[in-house]
């Protein structure tokens, strides 16, 4: 059986965005994969209804929306460095532009309008920056200063396109009913996080929340009643869990929906992911769909009767659903699996793609799920996937966030790593998603202490448990995840080689450098202090401190236009080791940003991968 090649990226189809006409006989959904000649994604929108078939004809097609009356499909289509909202008929036949703009996001078709969010931007004169607001700068967006997101909307035909909204701040997320809008802006910013809730009918907008809430996703009733709104009002910590909760659509207060102590939304990793799809509905007026991260799964809730339930579960990862005419349609991947399309009717489930039937023959390991007690008696999640030999080397994997989880998402990574003959181990320390919200906000302000430990734990009880050879452990991560490898390797010798990715080196330039630096490095760091009142707590959870205690070899990989975790994390500590003469090495990729090993370019994901593994495999003590 022929093993997991690089080359293999490129024999991949990633599905997603599932959606379900209004009638429920058809389907139509995303499908991309990764073009090698033209370093690129291309993508097309196929249509389900019988039977399979590529439906658009573009390269880069995606977000099919259907129309109320199934006579259309909306999409998007990137053409020329531009992106049109074009319209093709469910009979067939060539497409029509509806509108073409710079960017466009956030689609969906309402009655006789397309409504999408695009940036308002006040072109400079010159090549000059003049920078007056914050953040200036957005991972994945570039230089955002002098822009502001806002909602418009076009007639399905083409023509004037309306701006609803208008003003200082931005539009975060909206959704429409029989044209009626609800929307939620981020208007302060030194405080981006916090948004307020509006309405607009009939050419006016309304404020109706009483206070402020970090707003997740909202959606409007089906008899425009009420909004539910997956919120959270950070008193404890951004890391709070966004819940659900409702308000009347007239204004009021958010009152909860239920008890539900897990996280919305799908916060595992994955690195075979294409478009986001719908991930909360309405199913009728006192009924809604909701996706959760629970442990290391992604499975659908339904919430009914003041009571949240398990609706769609098993060891796998929900990406996308709609629902209609008592139908689900939906996008899912596992361990083994890159996402592929399914239907639910009623306890009846069908897969309806098989795009990744290759991989069968790449005799992939399914990953053995493992818990254990930490020391001070909490339950940890881990998994393993078995390396090669006697007494295989052994490679942990660090997730980004810190809330996210690992768990039933592909990760084509990993499977390669595997494949050279590495086990590969992969765990939810403290902070990670997927849990309740104490297990979640338990690092605020102590980076680098029981998560630290968490993951030392899961080393010796993999190492107790599993044949690993114990002097060529490996460790690695991204993010946070390079945070906490940076942190390793200052704190212990025990690894043979690291790799840091997209790391966090200095606490207190990134507070001043990240699109997010003030923020979260005062809530996460400074456990709600400013950099001016705990800066030798910045610095005391700052990698770079530590810099003299690195003896294990250390690749530094990033990208040069990461917004996140900017550059110059990379710079300092790539220049606190050589000064040092310790060995280090630097790989940096130009136009690139934080998302590389998720949605860089086709030809630089084969490189990153390319220098990990011979960083790993170079540093491996042969007998």
């Amino acid at each position: 059986m022929k093993k997991l090649e690089l080359g293999d990226l490129y024999r991949l189809r990633l599905v997603s965005d599932a959606q379900i006409s209004p009638s429920g006989k058809f389907i139509a959904f995303t499908v991309a994969r990764m073009d090698r000649k033209k370093n690129d994604y291309l993508s097309r929108i196929y249509l389900w209804r019988n039977g399979i078939r590529e439906f658009t004809s573009g390269e880069k097609d995606s977000g099919p929306r259907f129309t109320k009356d199934e006579r259309y499909i909306v999409y998007l289509s990137s053409r020329d460095k531009k992106i049109q909202l074009r319209r093709i008929s469910l009979e067939g036949g060539e497409s029509k532009i509806i509108l073409e703009r710079e960017k466009i996001a956030d689609h969906r078709v309402d009655g006789e309008y397309v409504y999408f969010l695009a940036p308002d931007i006040k072109k400079e004169k010159d090549d000059v920056k003049r920078i007056t607001h914050i953040p200036f700068y957005f991972n994945g967006k570039g230089f955002i200063y002098n822009a502001r997101m806002h909602l418009y909307r076009v007639p399905l035909n083409g023509g004037k396109v309306e701006k609803l909204t208008d003003g200082d701040f931005d539009v975060v997320a909206y959704d429409v009913k029989d044209g009626l809008v609800a929307y939620a802006t981020s208007e302060d910013e030194t405080r981006p996080y916090m948004h307020n809730l509006y309405i607009w009918r009939d050419g006016r907008s309304k404020k109706i929340s009483k206070r402020e809430a970090n707003i997740a996703a909202l959606r409007i009733s089906p008899d425009k009643k009420r909004i539910a709104v997956f919120l959270k009002f950070r008193e404890k910590s951004l890391l709070e869990h966004s819940k659900l909760h409702f308000i009347d659509i007239e204004g009021g207060d958010y009152t909860r929906a239920c008890e539900l102590d897990l996280p919305f939304g799908n916060a595992l990793n994955s690195d075979v992911r294409f478009s986001p799809g719908n991930d909360f509905q309405w199913i009728s007026n006192k009924e809604i769909l909701f996706v959760v991260t629970e442990g290391g799964c992604a499975p659908i809730y339904l919430y009914a009767d003041g009571k949240c339930t398990k609706y769609l579960g098993g060891k796998r990862s929900v990406e996308s659903f709609t629902y209609a005419n008592g139908i689900l349609a939906f996008t899912a991947q596992d361990a083994i699996h890159p996402p592929e399309l399914f239907v639910r009717r009623g306890n009846k489930e069908r897969r309806l793609t098989n795009l990744n039937r290759f991989l069968k023959n790449r005799g992939l390991k399914e990953p053995e799920e493992f818990t254990f007690k930490s020391s001070d008696g909490e339950s940890i999640d881990g998994w393993i996937i078995p390396g090669e030999g006697e007494r295989y080397p052994l490679i942990l994997e660090i997730h980004g966030g810190p809330k996210t989880a690992y768990g039933y998402g592909f990760m084509f990574e990993f499977h390669y790593l595997n494949s050279l003959g590495f086990g590969v181990v992969f765990t939810n320390p403290r902070g990670s998603a997927g849990y309740s919200e104490k297990f979640a906000v338990r690092i605020q302000g102590k980076y680098g202490e029981r998560e630290y430990q968490d993951l030392m734990e899961a080393m010796d009880y993999v190492i107790k448990n599993y044949p690993v050879d114990t002097e060529n452990l490996f460790v690695t991560g991204g993010s946070y995840g390079g945070f906490m490898t940076n942190w390793i390797v200052g704190h212990t010798s025990r690894f043979r080689a690291a790799v840091t990715q997209r790391s966090i080196s200095n606490q207190i330039s990134f507070w001043g450098t990240s699109d997010i630096g003030p923020w979260f490095a005062e809530d996460q760091i400074g456990s709600g202090k400013n950099l001016w009142d705990a800066l030798l707590d910045y610095w005391e959870k700052s990698p770079l401190k530590y810099a003299r205690n690195v003896k294990t070899p250390l690749l530094i990989i990033h990208s040069e236009e990461d917004y996140r975790c900017p550059v110059e994390q990379a710079y300092q500590l790539f220049y606190a080791l050589k000064m040092q003469k310790k060995e280090v090495k630097m790989v940096l990729f130009p136009e690139e940003n934080h998302d590389l090993s998720r949605s860089g370019k086709p030809k630089h994901r084969e490189v990153r991968l390319e220098e990990i593994s011979k960083w790993f495999l170079e540093h491996v003590k042969r007998k």
